[in-house]
């Protein structure tokens, strides 16, 4: 059994699919079926079924599946510790964004990783919350800023704030909107979220709390989108309360006084990766430049 054997059968249950796993391993997809076959033929035991749907692990797959990842976890700490034994960190960093750069302070936080570990260079993917957390459960990602309105339970993450939502309609609907209460909101149209957003599990708690069905015009999963929709007078929506006073004071949105959301912001890591030197590296950074704020 050989370490590039285990990756690729940690990388096909990840991506359940042999051409996004040859891609990510960027190896060829006859290699990643014969690097699973020698396991498979070397153990006598069947770790892969092949499905329409692609390739889902048996039941003794999923069983050793913890431990290849435990294995691979084990050989990223070796490499990295001896690699700081020469006095600096290196390597890649890869970071999910889910939202603004700015509003992440991202600029801040890059500053800062470079200032601190020279040698550690970041991949920074923009993504849709759910991605993030799957990603970095998945340990696609080493570290990632997603919404989420608990403490998540597939990864491991800390608090940053909570982050206020306002509602926001275009501007030439302030007269519909100043006086509204809930109930007049769901009757008008409504730019929503796909139900796997924290904003979607919020907004519905906040509706069905009071026993009213909204009026759901359009889905859209783009925070770019939604303020696009919003100005072009399709709807009303929810936005973080910096985009929506940046809206406001180009005479683009009415935000409605009538009382506002909140949902939690985390930067979430792989679960019991925190002593891991990359994921500590971004960790340590993450907080000193939250806690400067």
């Amino acid at each position: 059994m050989e370490l590039y054997q285990i990756k690729t059968f940690v990388v096909v249950v990840e991506e359940g699919n042999m051409t996004r796993a040859a891609k990510r391993l960027h190896a060829s997809q006859s290699t990643i079926s014969l690097h699973i076959k020698s396991l498979e033929e070397e153990f006598d035991v069947r770790l892969f079924l092949r499905t329409p749907k692609g390739m889902q692990p048996t039941a003794e797959g999923k069983l050793l599946l913890e431990k290849a990842r435990d294995i691979l976890d084990s050989v990223e700490k070796f490499e990295s510790e001896a690699l700081s034994l020469k006095g600096e960190l290196s390597g890649e960093a890869r970071l999910g964004l889910q939202t603004s750069p700015v509003y992440l302070r991202t600029p801040q936080l890059i500053k800062l990783i470079k200032e601190e570990f020279p040698g550690l260079s970041v991949r920074l993917v923009q993504m849709p919350t759910w991605t993030i957390r799957s990603d970095i459960a998945a340990r696609k990602l080493d570290g990632g800023f997603f919404y989420s309105n608990c403490a998540p339970e597939e990864v491991d993450g800390i608090l940053l704030e909570n982050t206020m939502l306002h509602v926001v309609g275009p501007a030439s609907w302030k007269d519909r909107m100043a006086d509204a209460n809930w109930e007049d909101l769901s009757k008008l149209d409504w730019i929503w979220t796909p139900e796997e957003c924290s904003f979607n599990v919020k907004l519905e708690e906040t509706f069905s709390s009071r026993d009213l069905e909204v009026s759901k015009s359009m889905i859209a999963d783009s925070e770019d989108t939604h303020n696009a929709l919003v100005k072009s007078g399709n709807g009303i929506t929810v936005m973080r309360a910096d985009e929506a006073a940046e809206g406001v004071e180009k005479g683009e949105f009415f935000i409605w006084p009538g009382g506002h959301i909140e949902v939690g912001l985390y930067f979430g890591f792989p679960r019991n990766k925190a002593d891991d030197p990359v994921v500590r590296a971004l960790l340590d950074c993450v907080e000193k430049v939250w806690e400067k704020a």
